[in-house]
């Protein structure tokens, strides 16, 4: 089907006709065109409002926040126990409460300092290939231990 001879074809002809086969408009003396690659950062996307997209899903994350769970005096004691039997070295499984939520993660201790109350242990970053962050849990923040394996 030829666009130029439907109904919107034939409206849009006549409304435009005097612009419509005119040629390009020549640039003024002295100005030269931009070169594609600057055109290109003109219609690039861009934040105007630096961090919003964090804002709003921290915003809706934090509708979801919990309240720390208190361990009976078993449990305290039975996690006591545990971290005891935890060395360095050992790969851990922890769970642990951060900002209002509960996050698990595993990881190598590097290092459990008993008159602070901290466990320092390496994490493998989600998605890297041997790249490791050092994280720090304090034994308050613990609900759940399980050592895995030891590490050389």
């Amino acid at each position: 089907m030829d666009y130029k001879n439907t109904v919107e074809g034939k409206a849009v002809q006549k409304k435009y006709r005097d612009i419509l086969y005119s040629s390009r408009p020549k640039l003024p003396p002295g100005h030269t065109k931009m070169d594609i690659n600057n055109r290109a950062k003109i219609f690039s996307p861009f934040a105007a409002l630096r961090g919003y997209e964090e804002e709003i899903q921290s915003e809706g994350r934090d509708h979801l926040k919990g309240s720390r769970v208190e361990l009976s005096e078993g449990e305290q004691e039975k996690l006591s126990e545990q971290l005891q039997k935890v060395t360095k070295g050992m790969r851990v499984a922890i769970r642990y409460f951060k900002d209002g939520f509960y996050e698990d993660i595993d990881g190598v201790v590097t290092c459990i300092d008993p008159i602070e109350q901290v466990v320092y242990l390496q994490a493998a970053e989600a998605g890297a290939l041997e790249k490791e962050i050092p994280i720090e849990i304090a034994f308050g923040d613990i609900l759940q231990i399980r050592g895995t394996e030891y590490r050389e």
